[in-house]
């Protein structure tokens, strides 16, 4: 019998290491009868974990149960997980389509030549400027690779690649960005184009390039003036190259469906529809092109017509359709104050925008283009709107001699408000060259590379944020006001009767006129010279080369001042002497003659007076070209030293009643 029986066992509390080991040696059994067996107790350890409560059998259920979900939840996770690494796969072709489509669908999007610019456009109800705040120099990339007529359209598309891998891919939002502008990302407000066949076959390719992601309706829309009716006839010509390349590379199921469809549009003052509804064949889209008549109003309301032509073709906008536009024209068009209604219209929509145009004139808002009168054969020279290139202007508005430029620059750039549309749409600007005559340019138009053009192109953003810029800094504010001084009613008169009495009398009313602008030039270098210090730390290197020129040329003219008042002297002498006599006098009804007084390299102004400003205009002129290399500053420097810095008079003859024929001349 155990010895258990007879003693009392201690409470938790009061065991102790003594006790506990006592309990563990048995003790002398007692010499007493035998008692019945007793329930035996278990003993514990000190300190040993003390389980107090049985789980009921539901208990148990409860966790195996939760057990099984887990299982089954994880098992849901990992389907999840197969379920979008398809899903992404998928998206970069459509399994829908042929075997042969989708290949063609990968190699268009995985070309390496379709990366864009980083820089992305604001919200498009915004009226920030691309990229949050603006800057004077945005940094901007081309788009996409260049395409020229020796370059195969089809070898560039059909770039071989790997085939992607699912743990490298990119997220689905990433994936079904719309790379052309949708998204917003920022475009080429200027690439250089050799000629218009090479912008088509550009034009061709991005049209392939969104055909991967949408059905696509393209907007052809061409300015109707007289001077646009050659590169009309070009590209109707041309249009071969687009139409078979495209039917080349787009399914004929895809064409069937209506995937890919034209319309043409043709503006000046107004605006007309020639192919409604859109359609895609070829013939169809160059006989709408022949139809497209001349506009005689002179006028071009270029943002105008592409609020319209959104405003109709907008409804075609759907998850699968894509809107592109493309603008063939020679001029920036007569309401630029419109182009932000113009951005809206685009971008809300998503459309992207390409425009195939020319040059803007650098810092000025018109070019000159030849004109002969088929009776008279006398010349005339009416002005297109080309320009700015900048939101404002940003150089003096006179030549140092007559009313207003005629210098002719070209910027290298495209005009502001076009180059704002292809930018904020993610489109492009191609830079055709001008073959026209260019009035008073010996050395013809010359193209300047982007690459080098780069640290200087004008901000892209909205009108009222460049102005409060300009406002907000004491260089460009007195920069822009002494440019609006010479905008209107400055310089000097440049044609003179040959009659002596009339001569005279002319002569007596303009010297007063020189003195004034004298002065004024005088005040302009001396708030120049004193904002010298600011120029130099001046963040855009386009305002400091501003700067440079504006001193240069306000110097140069001082010295024009001088010698056109000396060639005036010059004139009263010589008519006072009998000498001051035309070769061609004027003969009443058949030939009208005036001098005129021109720019000329001839020094009449004595040299005690202007050897020194001759000096310093030479070396501050010399010195834009130094520092601005390449750019348009350096050429206009130029400029104005080789035709230069003197005056002196000329014979002009035309026909008598040449003032009234110039209304006979055709608006451009």
């Amino acid at each position: 019998m155990s010895s258990y029986i007879s003693r009392h066992e201690p409470s938790e509390e009061m065991m102790t290491a003594e006790t506990t080991a006592a309990h563990r040696e048995p003790a002398p059994e007692p010499a007493k009868a035998e008692a019945p067996p007793a329930k035996k107790k278990r003993r514990r350890r000190r300190g040993a974990f003390i389980w107090r409560w049985d789980a009921p059998s539901w208990g148990v259920s409860l966790m195996v149960h939760a057990a099984v979900l887990a299982a089954l939840a994880l098992m849901a996770v990992g389907a999840q997980v197969d379920e979008v690494l398809g899903s992404i796969d998928a998206s970069m072709v459509d399994t829908s389509l042929s075997e042969e489509r989708a290949d063609e669908l990968v190699k268009i999007l995985a070309d390496p030549a379709e990366e864009r610019s980083e820089l992305a456009v604001g919200d498009p109800t915004s009226t920030l400027s691309a990229g949050g705040t603006p800057t004077a120099t945005p940094a901007i990339r081309s788009t996409t690779t260049e395409v020229s007529e020796t370059k195969s359209l089809a070898g560039l598309i059909d770039v071989a690649v790997a085939p992607p891998s699912a743990l490298t891919l990119p997220s689905l939002a990433v994936l079904n960005r719309d790379l052309a502008g949708g998204n917003k990302i920022s475009g080429d407000p200027g690439r250089e184009t050799a000629e218009i066949g090479e912008a088509l076959d550009q034009i061709a390719r991005e049209i392939l390039r969104h055909l991967a992601n949408s059905r696509v309706t393209v907007l052809w829309m061409f300015d109707e003036s007289g001077s646009m009716k050659d590169d009309q006839r070009t590209i109707r010509d041309k249009f071969d190259r687009v139409a078979s390349e495209l039917k080349l590379r787009v399914p004929a199921d895809r064409r069937e469906a209506g995937d890919l469809e034209h319309a043409i549009i043709g503006f000046g003052k107004t605006i007309h529809f020639e192919a409604v509804p859109p359609r895609a064949d070829a013939e169809q889209i160059r006989q709408a092109i022949d139809a497209l008549p001349v506009d005689q109003s002179g006028e071009e309301q270029t943002m105008q017509a592409i609020v319209e032509a959104i405003s109709r073709y907008g409804r075609a906008v759907a998850k699968d359709r894509k809107i592109l536009l493309v603008l063939v024209t020679d001029e920036s068009g007569d309401d630029g104050s419109l182009v932000e209604q113009a951005r809206l219209a685009l971008v809300n929509r998503g459309v992207t925008a390409y425009v195939l145009g020319r040059q803007a004139m650098f810092g000025y808002d018109r070019v000159y283009l030849r004109y002969v009168d088929p009776v008279t054969k006398d010349v005339y020279w009416p002005p297109i709107r080309r320009g700015p290139e900048a939101p404002g202007l940003e150089l003096l508005q006179w030549d140092g001699l007559w009313t207003e430029r005629h210098d002719e620059q070209p910027s290298g750039l495209a005009p502001y408000e076009l180059a704002r549309l292809a930018y904020e749409t993610g489109g492009i600007y191609f830079l055709l060259p001008n073959e026209e005559e260019l009035r008073n340019r010996p050395r013809g138009e010359k193209a300047f590379a982007v690459a080098t053009l780069k640290e200087y192109l004008p901000d892209y953003g909205p009108r009222a944020e460049y102005a409060s810029r300009v406002a907000q800094s004491e260089l460009r504010r007195t920069m822009s006001d002494i440019i609006q001084l010479t905008d209107k009613d400055f310089g000097f008169r440049r044609h003179f009767p040959v009659a002596p009495p009339e001569l005279a009398k002319a002569i007596t009313e303009e010297l007063p006129k020189v003195d004034v602008q004298l002065r004024a030039l005088f005040e302009f270098e001396k708030r120049l010279r004193a904002l010298e210090p600011a120029r130099d730390t001046e963040a855009s290197r386009r305002w400091q080369a501003n700067y440079d020129l504006m001193l240069g040329q306000i110097v140069a003219f001082q010295v024009k001042a001088y010698e056109y008042r000396a060639c005036l002297a010059e004139m009263v002498a010589l008519a006072n002497q009998g000498r001051l006599v035309p070769k061609n006098p004027p003969i009443p009804g058949e030939r009208r003659t005036d001098w005129v007084i021109d720019h000329s390299g001839k020094r009449k102004a004595p040299p005690a007076e202007t050897d020194k400003k001759y000096a310093e205009a030479r070396r501050l002129l010399e010195l834009v070209c130094e520092r601005h290399p390449e750019t348009p500053w350096a050429d206009l420097a130029r400029t104005t030293l080789d035709r230069g810095l003197g005056c002196d008079w000329n014979e002009w003859s035309v026909h008598p009643d040449y003032d009234e024929r110039a209304k006979l001349v055709p608006n451009f």
